[in-house]
């Protein structure tokens, strides 16, 4: 499963770098970004367009990355946790296996309780 893995990111990067050098021409074409606000304007200066792909990608991979890393301690925390639980009911399953027997007999047939005097009063 991990060398399909590789072999598809692999495919997905070439194809890729496939694209990009056969369409360069329209892909450095300049780019730049306006935003003009009542009380802000904000122009960038041009960049080729594929620059600005890659760093759309990048900081998309960046954010994916730190959310996962975040994700990752948040169950290792989680897995401590349940670690110590399981340990703690170990602890406590051995105690109670070493608890002493009575020693109060066990009787060999099941006693049947005996009726109640109000019921043997109603049957006569």
């Amino acid at each position: 499963m991990r060398y399909l893995k590789a072999f598809i990111i692999c495919a997905v990067v070439a194809l890729a770098i496939i694209f990009m050098v056969q369409n360069i021409e329209p892909l450095s074409h300049p780019l730049g970004i306006r935003l003009n606000l009542f009380f802000f304007k904000l122009q960038t200066t041009p960049y080729p367009t594929y620059l600005v792909i890659m760093l759309a990608f990048f900081v998309g991979l960046l954010a994916a990355s730190l959310l996962g890393m975040a994700e990752r301690f948040r169950m290792r925390r989680q897995l401590r946790a349940k670690a110590k639980e399981v340990e703690d009911l170990n602890k406590e399953l051995s105690s109670l296996r070493n608890l002493p027997l009575t020693s109060d007999p066990v009787p060999a047939t099941p006693t049947t309780p005996e009726p109640d005097k109000d019921e043997e009063q109603a049957e006569a």
